[in-house]
């Protein structure tokens, strides 16, 4: 009984298959019958439209018809048509569609790849997917009926997949050539497969695990290599079966090394395909499906040694399996006709800083471990010698010493409560404990020998110079760093310190060494910065915070020097990073740092650092060459606004008793931010102008200081006019030489200068505005005079308000008449309202206010300065009109 129903389900089968086969030959039927007649319609359209036409034009009518019993003469019009190379066919011109736009005036279809592969072949993919059912559905039903023993459901799907195996290469080398329908009817098989194996060790225990693995692995393998004859999308399903395969076996065991040894050898199988069927997607999947098990391995410890290993041999791969360059020397040239090997060095650089990524998170979860070398080297060892032929991965090494410093940082913080009363806490840098510090320093040399000297190596190689260099000078900086941070107490600081200053002595040495020897630019330059660094380091441990800032600024004389004497402005960025440093520790020390009171550190932290910067400048700037003048320029502005910080730092320092830093803000140290804040605003704004890059930068906070000085300014006069005593009080009794003439008169020099020297589109409104800040210092001078004080709440005098008419007719007679005589429209305008503001002034208060002959006077001195005025306008605007002619 069961010998026939297997003969009728295999009956069945074999209907199914037929019905799909009929399919698939009725539609590639039509399609051929679609080509063959777009083929006779472009012969005969070659053959009688082209000597038609040429024949119109020659004689101006129609060619006459010629019979088909009458023969054709051969015209020799031109050379003879080429005829296709044997075996070639005709490219068929593409049909134009009814109400379509011409060919020379076709719009491109916006219609992207994917949907017009899904468009085109929805049907194909639809139908094998009908088939990996059909096969699912016949099993099911036969357990449902129990027709069918487990041994031969397996076997029933096995069959069927080898079947839809064999039906699509059957087909392949039927009709000459590939076909997604063929491709469907091989995923199908694929998938068919998958579940009658997977069903044999699960449902009906079949299979050991072990076998089972083998014949998954088998299927995925062949199922790909499958995919060099039918296309990626069957490499995609094999590939996903292929890194799945231990999942779907797992018993349980959590031997994850098997798994991920498993992962490395589906992945050499897959970059093997990828030389020939290469998709994007494909190379997407493999990274997916190796570091997916390198993910996994993260939750257990099975793997923990192992995972360092692991990814070196997966860079390994993907750096030599396309290319086959195995012992990674041959670099990333591509010969012809190995588009996927250009196309998989396109997504070199971002996969194995994937790979970078995983290495420091599984140092993370490790930690440190007394093997640490031959774990963390390997991967190391396999970048360095990829990038010394491949200067496009020169970055992947300086990432990984990067991070992995980074890494072994954040291994050892730890928060630590800031108050026992207060919820939240701080980080904390824990160094490594003591039974560990001795082996963690013998790591860290290790890896610095290694990393300098394979980057030494790599330098003679001649490409990619700079990364190179800096690698191997600075990696060994980078460790002593890192050894002092976690490893600390190993060492006296005395040591430490003369460690760094070692380095950077060796450093500078064989940096003016090289430059007498020719050695190659890039080494040259790095020596110098690195010696610097060196010495910073050095500073940065021996040093308090004010002496460091100074420490920091003395490199901007001696790489200024350097930069001069061995002729390298390669260092200009170098000497602009240190400057910029210098400015941006001294302009946020407020709200960063908090020094001694019983020091005068403003005048030589500040003045120390402007006088640095100073001789930077002097330094550079008589050096021809437009480099060195940019950078003198760039380091006398830099000169210039440590000045104004130096400035401002000595008058809080005086103005709060040796506090510079005090939590207070008085009205004198307003007059000063006034003068300060224009002062860098101008400044900036100067510093804009020769400072290519940053200029903009520049610009913008120029602008943002003038803001803050002109609000600054504001708050002073809002102040006086509510009869403030934070601003009253603060100006002595003392008549003319007190606070309001750097108060209110300088705010009216600062606006002249921003009129002359600032923005050529605030010029106009700085003017204006330095006429006004002009008037209200005199106005209150005059105040100040009279009563002894500015509040502004108490009763004007009869002496003080013909004093204001008298000053304001004389301030009004001059700008008109130097209005006039210059031909300064604005400035004659000006007096001419200050002259309205005197004649309202004179009828409204002088006449209620004065009386007898202080007001016989005062109309007598606006009468004759009217007339006064009108004669000399009439006189010097004749003369301006004289000169002009």
């Amino acid at each position: 009984m069961d010998g026939f129903l297997v003969f009728g389900l295999l009956l069945l089968l074999m209907v199914i298959c037929g019905s799909l086969l009929g399919l698939v030959s009725y539609f590639e039927v039509r399609r051929l019958r679609t080509e063959v007649q777009q083929l006779r319609a472009d012969l005969s359209g070659s053959g009688s439209s082209q000597p038609a036409a040429a024949g119109a034009g020659a004689s101006g009518r129609e060619p006459p018809i010629q019979s088909a019993s009458e023969p054709v003469a051969a015209v020799p019009a031109g050379p003879a048509p080429i005829p296709p190379a044997q075996g070639s066919v005709p490219k068929p011109r593409p049909v134009i569609a009814r109400g379509a736009a011409p060919a020379g005036g076709r719009v491109k279809s916006p219609v992207s790849p994917l949907w017009s592969h899904i468009r085109d072949n929805w049907m194909v993919w639809l139908g094998g997917g009908c088939v990996a059912l059909a096969g699912i559905f016949l099993a099911r039903y036969g357990i449902e009926q129990g027709l069918l023993g487990p041994r031969v459901r397996v076997a029933m799907g096995l069959v069927t997949a080898a079947v839809l195996y064999l039906v699509s290469e059957y087909l392949r080398r039927k009709t000459g050539g590939s076909h997604p329908a063929f491709a469907a009817l091989a995923g199908g098989g694929a998938i068919t497969a998958f579940a009658a194996i997977l069903s044999a060790v699960h449902l009906y225990q079949l299979f050991s695990p072990g076998l089972a693995f083998a014949w998954l692995a088998g299927v995925a393998v062949v199922t790909m290599w499958m995919a060099r004859l039918h296309g990626p999308v069957l490499a995609a399903i094999g590939m996903i079966g292929a890194y799945s395969v231990p999942a779907l076996v797992s018993t349980g065991s959590g031997n994850v090394l098997a798994a991920m040894l498993y992962a490395l050898i589906i992945s050499v199988s897959v970059l093997l395909l990828l030389r020939y069927v290469y998709r994007t997607w494909l190379w997407l999947g493999l990274l997916a499906g190796a570091l997916g098990w390198w993910l996994v391995s993260l939750v257990g410890h099975q793997a923990d040694g192992w995972r360092g290993l692991y990814l070196a041999v997966l860079a390994y791969l993907l750096l030599a399996v396309i290319s086959r360059d195995w012992l990674l020397r041959r670099g990333s040239a591509v010969g012809a006709g190995e588009t996927s090997v250009a196309a998989g060095e396109a997504l070199l650089l971002p996969s194995l800083l994937a790979v970078v990524a995983a290495q420091c998170l599984s140092i993370l979860k490790q930690g440190f471990s007394p093997d640490a070398l031959w774990q963390w080297s390997p991967l190391a060892v396999v970048l360095l010698l990829a990038a010394r032929a491949r200067p496009a991965l020169a970055p992947l090494p300086w990432a990984l010493l990067l991070g992995q410093c980074a890494v072994w940082l954040v291994c050892r913080l730890d928060g630590v409560a800031t108050d026992p009363g207060q919820v939240g806490s701080s980080l904390r840098l824990i160094p490594w404990p003591a039974e560990q510090q001795g082996g963690f320093l013998l790591y860290l040399l290790a890896t610095t020998a290694m990393f300098s000297a394979l980057s030494l190596v790599n330098l003679r190689n001649g490409q990619a110079r700079y990364w190179w260099a800096s690698l191997a000078v600075l990696a060994p900086l980078l460790s002593l760093i890192l050894g002092y941070l976690l490893a600390g107490d190993y060492l006296t600081q005395y040591l430490w310190v003369l460690l760094a200053a070692i380095l950077g002595a060796v450093y500078l040495y064989l940096g003016s060494l090289g430059v007498g020897k020719s050695w190659p630019r890039a080494a040259v330059v790095w020596l110098f910065a690195a010696g610097h660094f060196g010495y910073c380091v050095a500073a940065c441990l021996w040093l308090e915070q004010a002496s460091l800032t100074l420490a920091l600024a003395l490199q901007a004389v001696s790489l200024a020097w350097i930069i001069r004497r061995f002729e390298v402005p390669g260092l200009g960025w170098l000497l602009k990073g240190i400057l910029l440093l210098v400015v941006i520790r001294l302009s946020l020390n407020p709200w960063l740092l908090s020094y001694a009171p019983g020091t005068h550190w403003s005048l030589w932290t500040y003045g120390g650092s402007a006088l640095c910067a100073w001789l930077a400048a002097r330094l550079l700037l008589p050096v021809s060459g437009s480099a060195y003048v940019n950078l003198g320029r760039w380091a006398e502005a830099t000169a210039l606004h440590l000045t104004v910080l130096a400035l401002w730092a000595e008058c809080r320092y005086w103005l709060y008793d040796g506090n510079a830093f005090a939590a207070e803000f008085s009205f004198r140290e307003a007059v000063v931010n006034v003068w300060l804040f224009a002062g860098l605003g101008m400044v900036y704004y100067r510093k804009s102008l020769v400072s290519g890059s940053f200029a903009r930068w520049y610009d913008v906070y120029g602008r943002v200081l003038m803001f803050v000085a002109l609000a600054t300014y504001v708050r002073m006069l809002v102040a006086v006019a509510d009869s403030d005593g934070w601003a009253w009080r603060a100006v002595s009794e003392r008549p003319l030489w007190n606070l309001l003439l750097p108060a209110f008169a300088g705010p009216a020099l600062l606006a002249f200068l921003a009129s002359r020297y600032y923005l050529p589109a605030v010029r106009r409104a700085a003017a204006l505005l330095a006429s006004a800040a002009g008037f209200v210092w005199v106005s209150l001078e005059i105040r100040h005079l009279w009563q002894g004080n500015i509040r502004i709440s108490q009763p004007a005098l009869t002496g003080e308000l013909y004093t204001y008419s008298v000053v304001w007719l004389l301030l009004a007679v001059a700008a008109i008449l130097l209005g006039s005589w210059r031909g300064w429209r604005s400035c004659y305008q000006g007096g001419m309202a200050v002259l309205a503001l005197v004649i309202v002034k004179l009828f409204l208060v002088d006449m209620s206010g004065l009386e007898g002959l202080l007001r016989v006077a005062s109309f007598m001195g606006l009468g004759l300065a009217l007339l006064g005025i009108a004669y000399l306008h009439q006189k010097l605007s004749g003369h301006g009109r004289n000169s002009a002619h």
